[in-house]
């Protein structure tokens, strides 16, 4: 357990993959960009595995020192850690083009476990139905009332299950609570899906995201599954990094999925006010959807129940909570962490990031034949 929501759905999928790729005598290699939580996620859930060799890019000095710790202590023969001189955006874009040259990917078996890997999106729409039930009896009494539900969101990956949810009919309002980093909140507000000049680092870095891949996945799902547009939309992205939506697509997002952006000023304040009020102890991110409640509970309806999903435990952020004026705790696996040996490798900013991955993945299929 990496005391991330990640584990959960993580957890399924590498048993998942375990159990088919033994049926088929099969080896795949996994590659996966991580912000800061899905990294360690996506290493536990398959450390050790026969069929399974997993590497893992982290953004140097972006993640918190126990994030990377969590990722460097695993020495295992099937796992393989680099500490890149880079923004996580930066790092998928690196990743995406090994999964686009197609002969490359094919000879390699290469997948991925970041929220771009189906199942993970669909291990993760339970937690919207589990939260809508457990807010519906608990606090209405129409069970078929709407839940609001408030998801803190990066990659974008949680909100899109949010959104299959809804298309399953389930009656939530969706909220997708943004840091700094808003260009979600801007395709939301205006339509506007552009990148910004660059990459915010902030308290809640897991989040640090300016190219959120699974919008693709919304727009394609709130246009009417119009692949072709949502084809020469995505194309025309990739070239210009700007995008005004078609007006129709943007009204079918607002319909769906409301938004808010939250500043780090705004996380600490949510973190020491929620210590007070409730003493629960808030992850970064979480308080970034907790911040959005806050912010509505003047004018909150009886008629409706919240939900604020959770994304971490605060025990991974102690530099958020000391900022908060308060005091982080420190369980004993993490304590442990300190004393265990690490071991990564270094991509600097002047390295060839792509021929370093591609040689990796060779080096890897060698010595799986020999």
């Amino acid at each position: 357990m990496t005391y991330a929501f990640k584990d959960l759905a993580l957890s399924c999928v590498g048993q998942f993959l375990q159990y088919f790729l033994n049926k088929r005598n099969k080896h795949v290699t996994v590659l996966v960009g991580t912000a800061g939580d899905t990294g360690s996620a996506a290493i536990e859930s398959v450390r050790g595995l026969k069929w399974i060799d997993i590497i893992v890019m982290l953004p140097k000095g972006r993640c918190t020192r126990i994030q990377e710790l969590q990722m460097t202590t695993v020495i295992e023969d099937n796992v393989t850690v680099f500490s890149v001189d880079g923004t996580s955006d930066e790092i998928d874009g690196i990743i995406r083009k090994l999964f686009a040259d197609t002969a490359f990917a094919k000879k390699h078996n290469l997948m991925s476990l970041n929220s771009i890997n189906w199942c993970r999106i669909m291990v993760q729409i339970a937690h919207f139905f589990y939260a809508y039930f457990v807010c519906a009896t608990s606090k209405l009494e129409d069970s078929l009332a709407v839940v609001e539900v408030v998801v803190p969101t990066g990659g974008a990956g949680n909100i899109t299950a949010g959104c299959i949810a809804r298309k399953m009919g389930l009656p939530v309002q969706l909220v997708a609570a943004v840091n700094e980093n808003d260009i979600l909140h801007r395709t939301v507000l205006h339509g506007d899906f552009s990148l910004a000049e660059s990459v915010k680092a902030s308290l809640s870095s897991a989040m640090d995201i300016q190219e959120p891949y699974n919008l693709e996945r919304i727009f394609w799902l709130l246009s009417g599954m119009d692949s072709p547009l949502i084809k020469k939309m995505m194309e025309e992205f990739e070239k210009s990094k700007r995008l005004q939506l078609p007006a129709y697509l943007h009204k079918s997002i607002k319909d769906n999925v409301t938004s808010c952006t939250v500043s780090d000023a705004d996380v600490i304040h949510t973190i020491r006010h929620c210590w007070d009020e409730n003493h629960y102890l808030l992850c970064p991110h979480t308080a970034v959807a907790v911040t959005y409640h806050y912010r509505q509970s003047d004018i909150i309806s009886k008629s409706i129940a919240r939900c604020c999903l959770a994304t971490a435990s605060a025990v991974k952020f102690p530099e958020a909570v000391q900022k908060a004026g308060l005091t982080p705790e420190v369980t004993t696996d993490i304590k442990m962490l300190e004393e265990k040996s690490t071991r990564f490798a270094v991509m600097k900013k002047e390295d060839e990031w792509e021929q370093i991955l591609r040689d990796t993945v060779e080096a890897i299929a060698i010595r799986r034949e020999s």
